[in-house]
């Protein structure tokens, strides 16, 4: 587990991490969202030691990253595909890595078969692709079979097929009970991904809640309804604090409730529905709500 407690990170006049406090858990895929400058990167490397706190601290199964033991068999991290030596191979990188934190060089060759990189696994460093550096970047973070991994736009340069074989990875590695923290600008990708999600903006803490709870908490997620009593329903459901508009003679819109709310009270007043259901608003509508404020470097309309 990660605990981040009165997290904090200056850089001179400029507050990049402002008094984050949260825990992420064992069996999750932990989606980290925010504006570019929201302090994400930031946020990470703190956890990572490579940079260190103005104030609070990072935690990682109970103390700081400098204090494990075995780092890599703790925490694997994909923070920049390319950072890795261009004249190295793929497999003289990993084996470097191996070598230097005790894992058995068998675990190479098991992390390149499940990378993809097998066959290119001799190639120069500085050849690749960004998308074949990003699968040695992931097997980079698996080769100590970690509890925790944390991935820094890991899709980027990615095919479909790649893409789609990370959402896999990331939900496998979850499914394991392993804490799985992945920073991305991918909306539509962290709403296939992500079970829970930590959105931040100018360092601070926006939201820190279930996926589902973000996407619902949306004003544009609302409940359709059809009814040949509207006027009845809308005035019981304003009674209740259920915010309603007409959408036309038998049809209404209710917001600030789900749909089983929704429902038990066209039951218990005793009116007919004829039709009840979810218009759902996607992930990428939510966080622009929950974000337009927050925004540091917008382009101009």
């Amino acid at each position: 587990m990660i605990s981040l407690r009165g997290l904090t990170k200056r850089y001179g006049d400029r507050l990049a991490v402002d008094d984050l406090s949260l825990d992420l858990r064992p069996g999750t895929v932990t989606g980290f969202l925010g504006p570019n400058g929201a302090g994400k990167s930031t946020t990470m490397r703190l956890v990572l030691g490579l940079d260190r706190p103005s104030a609070g601290s990072a935690l990682v199964g109970g103390v700081p990253y400098q204090r494990l033991r075995n780092p890599l068999r703790t925490v694997g991290a994909l923070l920049d595909a390319r950072a890795v030596h261009p004249g190295r191979s793929g497999r003289a990188h990993l084996v470097a890595l191996a070598r230097s934190n005790g894992i058995a060089r068998r675990r190479v060759g098991e992390v390149l078969e499940t990378v993809g990189l097998a066959g290119a696994a001799g190639k120069r460093a500085g050849t690749l692709s960004l998308g074949m550096s990003q699968r040695l970047g992931i097997a980079a973070a698996l080769l100590g079979d970690p509890e925790v991994l944390m991935f820094d736009e890991p899709v980027n340069g990615l095919d479909p097929d790649g893409v789609r074989w990370v959402r896999g990875l990331m939900r496998s590695l979850a499914g394991e009970g392993r804490t799985v923290f992945v920073s991305s600008h991918l909306m539509s990708e962290m709403q296939l991904t992500a079970d829970h999600l930590v959105v931040i903006g100018r360092g601070r803490l926006i939201a820190d809640a279930p996926l589902a709870d973000v996407i619902a908490g949306s004003s544009l997620t609302a409940v359709l309804i059809r009814t040949p009593h509207a006027d009845a329903l809308a005035d019981r459901l304003r009674a209740a604090g259920i915010a309603v508009d007409r959408l036309g003679e038998n049809e209404l819109e209710a917001t600030g409730a789900p749909v089983a709310r929704v429902g038990d009270l066209a039951h218990e007043a005793g009116i007919r529905l004829h039709e009840l259901r979810t218009r759902q608003a996607s992930l990428e509508q939510a966080y622009q709500e929950l974000t337009a404020d927050s925004v540091e470097y917008g382009a101009s309309r």
